[in-house]
């Protein structure tokens, strides 16, 4: 598999957020992006909560380096989970949690993996 070049955004998603807030239209938009250490499976993340802007970063598991993150809703408001699929496996494997609401952006791992 060929890594992606630094600064490539490798998965991102995004939800509405604050919809109860008729005023303002916010979003919770998470990117995934790769890092300059790539090669040692290094991503960074950002995430924007309406106008507010937190980064955090992230290693995939050691002799996981090269797959591929993945992004999807969590199953709490505003979240949003990364994680992967290893080759011949539909699983998605659940590995790292990017949270928000109006006042802080929570970053952390789920689970440890190697391979």
């Amino acid at each position: 598999m060929q890594l992606p070049k630094p600064g490539s955004v490798v998965a991102a998603d995004s939800m509405d957020a604050l919809t109860e807030d008729k005023l303002n239209h916010f979003n919770f938009t998470v990117k995934v992006i790769a890092d300059s250490n790539i090669a040692s499976g290094v991503y960074d993340v950002d995430a924007d909560f309406g106008p507010n802007f937190s980064t955090g970063q992230f290693t995939m598991p050691k002799g996981g380096e090269a797959l591929k993150p993945l992004i999807k809703k969590g199953s709490a408001p505003y979240t949003f989970v990364i994680g992967f699929k290893v080759n011949g496996d539909t699983t998605f494997y659940e590995y790292f949690e990017v949270s928000s609401n109006r006042h802080s952006t929570k970053m952390q791992y789920l689970k440890a993996y190697t391979f």
